[in-house]
């Protein structure tokens, strides 16, 4: 049997090929859409959310999300604002640039979520999610 760990590395290294590629035709780098942080944002209410939330959502650390929101603030595709209820706190909101990427980043997600759902069955999808969900949740958390 094929190592399924390697061959999930392998699928991600594919993935990031395709997603760097439709990243650059959008202006933007693959890893500020990488974990869809602009999708993320743009699903919140206000558009906005706070930095830990980013860091939940996609289990990164968080000097990992620092980098990530100071080089998309530098784009301009997201700014940083205080919380109206904890002035200590930042939010992250969409720019106007930020914005205008959300549509086309959905109908991206949209299309490559109706093609697998395509070549494969509720079933497989669904065996899939359970072994990946699996692997994301660490042996240590069962």
């Amino acid at each position: 049997m094929k190592s399924i760990k390697k061959l999930l590395k392998q699928a991600l290294v594919q993935s990031e090929r395709e997603r760097d590629s439709f990243a650059k035709s959008l202006g933007i780098t693959g890893g500020q859409m990488s974990v869809s942080v602009i999708d993320f944002i743009s699903d919140q209410q206000d558009k906005t959310t706070s930095q830990h939330s980013i860091e939940l959502e996609f289990n990164l650390r968080r000097s990992t999300v620092t980098v990530m929101i100071q080089r998309m603030e530098k784009r301009d595709l997201v700014k940083r604002i205080t919380s109206a209820n904890d002035k200590r706190q930042k939010l992250v909101s969409l720019t106007d640039k930020g914005k205008a990427l959300v549509p086309k980043i959905k109908a991206k997600i949209k299309m490559d979520n109706a093609d697998l759902q395509q070549r494969f069955s509720p079933e497989q999808l669904s065996a899939t999610i359970e072994v990946l969900e699996y692997i994301k949740n660490g042996k240590d958390n069962e």
